[in-house]
């Protein structure tokens, strides 16, 4: 990405404008570069675009703008929906953003993820709750996705990265602005490890309070579903919980005492049709994962650009040989003796019928 195109992306972010209005935009003049360059007329031509809209378009085309270090040196940058490496489980959702701004490292293993997410002021029992399930989680390999906050959050993020596993914060506020300020040696510690820091806001954006409710639907959409561990009746995991649904997630929840007043919220979750959840593999088992119990290492085999392709091509669900070799673009027998070595590197098994899955 050039730097024009990045500086025309980071102003177009300071704009707020819904992922929907942004696409239109998209859509009409090509890029973030052409939205900026659009005269005030063919603005106004794009469905629902209000003249206070033009305005703040034509505003900040012209502001000057620093490209933040972070973004200078590597160590952040923005990820669009047309890179290979935007999280798969997203692209096409029309109401999620198409680019983000991600500290550390998105990877392909990503998409195998589950949310976590509960009350900001846990018991004891939640505490150990969101430790247990999160721990055995990232054992069967699956990538722990939170939004960051005090509480529930907090006690995934740290219990993924103390177990060697993956987690994934997504903010409610800007990478340059990172909330809340008592995580943010945690940000940092997951970021630096392989994990990944990502907002949908500007670089410097602030944790107003109507940006948590609106980056709640990229944690409902990450996953392969979202677990809420610990919520009273009002709380905003539960609007993750009806997203994630609405994305036709699994939602799963834990029970607790009748007497408690966070459990309400996940007792109304599994009255209305989530998955009672008393252990992780109640989880994995819904979700079909196959997973492999080996030595923990920093990272999967090294693997060659056709098995990474067939790797990605894998998914839960058994695929035949035929339908994998047709996607990726090879012949079968290559397609089989690929799918082999990667049976023998732990990443795939071979079921009846010619099928394959992908082993976390």
């Amino acid at each position: 990405m050039s730097r024009e195109e990045l500086c025309a992306w980071l102003k177009l972010l300071r704009l707020d404008f819904s992922p929907s209005k942004v696409r239109a935009l998209l859509e009409r003049f090509g890029d973030a570069e052409g939205v900026l360059r659009a005269p005030a007329g063919a603005l106004r031509e794009v469905a629902g675009m209000r003249e206070a809209d033009v305005v703040a378009i034509e505003r900040v085309a012209h502001e000057p703008l620093e490209v933040p270090a972070p973004l200078q040196s590597g160590e952040a940058r923005l990820v669009l929906e047309s890179d290979p490496d935007f999280p798969r489980p997203l692209v096409g959702l029309p109401d999620i953003p198409p680019a983000l701004l991600v500290w550390g490292a998105l990877q392909e293993r990503d998409r195998f993820a589950v949310g976590v997410v509960g009350t900001r002021q846990p018991s004891a029992y939640g505490r150990m709750v969101a430790e247990r399930f999160t721990r055995d989680l990232c054992e069967a390999g699956l990538t722990i996705v939170s939004g960051g906050a005090l509480g529930i959050d907090t006690v995934a993020h740290r219990t993924a990265l103390e177990a060697g596993g993956r987690t994934v914060t997504i903010l409610g506020s800007g990478l340059g602005s990172p909330y809340p300020a008592e995580n943010r040696a945690l940000f940092r510690r997951i970021a630096e490890s392989g994990g990944a820091v990502v907002s949908q806001y500007a670089w410097d954006a602030t944790p107003d309070q109507w940006r948590f409710p609106v980056r709640n639907r990229l944690i409902a959409a990450w996953g392969l579903g979202v677990l809420v561990v610990e919520a009273p009746a009002q709380s905003g995991a539960l609007i993750t919980a009806r997203l994630a649904a609405e994305y036709g997630r699994e939602v799963f929840a834990v029970p607790g005492s009748i007497d408690n007043p966070k459990s309400k919220g996940c007792h109304a979750l599994i009255k209305d049709g989530a998955a009672l959840a008393e252990s992780a593999e109640d989880i994995l088992s819904t979700l079909k994962i196959v997973a492999e119990p080996r030595e923990r290492t920093e990272s999967l085999p090294l693997l060659t650009e056709v098995q990474e392709r067939l790797l990605g091509a894998l998914d839960l669900e058994p695929r035949h040989v035929d339908a994998l070799a047709r996607q990726v673009g090879l012949a079968v027998h290559v397609a089989q003796a690929e799918l082999t070595m990667l049976e023998m590197q732990g990443l795939a098994r071979r079921m009846p019928g010619g099928a394959f899955v992908r082993v976390l």
